[in-house]
């Protein structure tokens, strides 16, 4: 099965739809006749929440448009990002999943694992398997595994690789026995390709953070923290950025609200208000160019108040901490896509919706929000951004310019031929006082 998360439901009636109606941009007869002749063709809307959310629960879609493969089981194949101007791209995607599919399921390696088959070699088999499906939280699976090694075998190159690329948690058995040749691990972080190393840590990072959150370890955050700056190791002050931003992701996802709205409130004056809308744009317009060199998507992911950084591939040299991860948004505000040109814009505006909904009862820290959702709006007009300044403005009972924001919210809804029920819907209830 093929699913595509970001449009409408192909047909009921049909039985097996025709790929346009998928890829409404690709008419292209090897394209059709490939995915007909290989798939059943699925194709959902984001905002179909009823249809999408079990999707992107399920099989972890934190970029949209997606295309999802499946095998007969429903065990994940892969996803990619939607990319749909090249048929040749969506050909190879098709041969790939095809010859995926004939191999083992990862529903029957789920179900394996789950009735204790814990064995190195399974261990591998599954963890290389997930990793082909582009699922990182292996953390678990890694621990398990190093404990069936030997001494020697931590000394051999693919081995601590194949440990690395699992993302051990930062303060675990797994990624201290990594450690253990310290010559293998600066080869890997000499020799691996950029792309690969970027992997490693961002792996490391994320599952050590989703842990620590989880568990509400602080310690484990601060190890996920540490992790990402010492990353950074040509450019100390992004690197320290990065801690920081680390810490904001922990105590949101722990919900320690003053903790969070008085770090927020200096990282964000801090990082952001420093610096002129133009100054911004250009950092912005500098990453765009950076991503179009590297052959990056431009379009990251769906984040809650505060976007991913990246680590830098480089070999971090201390205690670790982590990454922040995706999350599900299920509001208007918050299902704002980050992208290389306006990284900056939509930080803020997360930010400042975050504010909007934890600090609502504190004039000072609405404030500090309005001020970043101005920004925001200075760096670049957008429906989602207005929106989230009429809303403060609202909360701050200054109703007429509030009413006047969600305005410009349709208009530029309209500008950018997006659904513009939400923001009217939105604007009747500022017009209204019932928001």
């Amino acid at each position: 099965m093929l699913n595509k998360i970001y449009a409408k439901k192909a047909d009921p009636v049909r039985r097996r739809p025709r790929v346009v109606s998928v890829f409404t941009l690709i008419n292209d007869n090897r394209v059709v006749e490939k995915f007909n002749g290989s798939f059943v063709n699925y194709k959902v809307a984001r905002e179909d929440t009823s249809s999408s959310a079990g999707l992107i629960r399920d099989y972890r879609i934190f970029r949209f448009p997606s295309l999802v493969f499946l095998d007969p089981k429903g065990g994940m194949l892969f996803s990619e990002i939607a990319i749909l101007s090249r048929p040749e791209a969506l050909l190879l995607m098709a041969e790939k999943a095809v010859s995926l599919s004939k191999q083992k399921s990862l529903v029957d390696y789920d179900s394996e694992y789950k009735s204790g088959h814990v064995e190195r070699n399974f261990l591998r088999e599954y963890i290389e398997r997930r990793q082909t499906a582009g699922i990182t939280g292996n953390a678990e699976l890694i621990e398990k595994y190093v404990s069936q090694l030997t001494i020697q075998d931590l000394h051999n190159y693919g081995e601590v690789l194949f440990i690395l690329k699992a993302g051990p948690l930062a303060d675990s058995t797994a990624y201290k026995l990594a450690q253990t040749n310290r010559k293998i691990v600066d080869s890997i972080f000499r020799f691996e390709p950029l792309q690969v190393r970027v992997a490693m840590n961002n792996a490391t990072i994320a599952n050590t953070m989703n842990s620590a959150i989880a568990l509400k370890n602080v310690s484990r955050a601060f190890a996920a923290a540490n992790f990402t700056r010492n990353t950074w190791t040509t450019d100390r002050q992004q690197g320290q950025k990065n801690w920081e931003a680390k810490m904001l992701q922990y105590y949101a996802g722990v919900k320690d609200t003053m903790n969070y709205l008085n770090m927020a409130s200096i990282y964000y004056d801090r990082y952001f208000m420093q610096l002129s809308a133009d100054s911004l744009r250009k950092k912005d317009s500098l990453n765009s160019e950076t991503a179009r060199i590297r052959n990056t998507p431009d379009s990251i992911r769906v984040y809650n108040a505060q976007s991913t950084y990246t680590s830098t591939g480089s070999r971090s040299n201390g205690n670790n901490k982590g990454i922040r991860t995706p999350v599900k948004s299920d509001t208007l505000r918050r299902r704002v896509v980050l992208f290389a040109g306006d990284v900056h814009a939509t930080e803020l505006n997360n930010a400042a919706w975050t504010f909007y909904q934890i600090g609502s009862t504190k004039p000072d820290f609405l404030m500090k929000a309005l001020s970043w959702s101005r920004r925001s709006l200075e760096i670049i007009e957008k429906a989602a951004f207005y929106d989230t300044y009429a809303h403060l403005l609202y909360k701050l009972k200054l109703y007429s310019e509030a009413e006047s924001m969600q305005k410009k919210a349709i208009e530029f809804a309209k500008k950018e031929k997006a659904n513009t029920k939400p923001f009217e819907s939105e604007y009747n209830k500022i017009k209204n006082k019932s928001l």
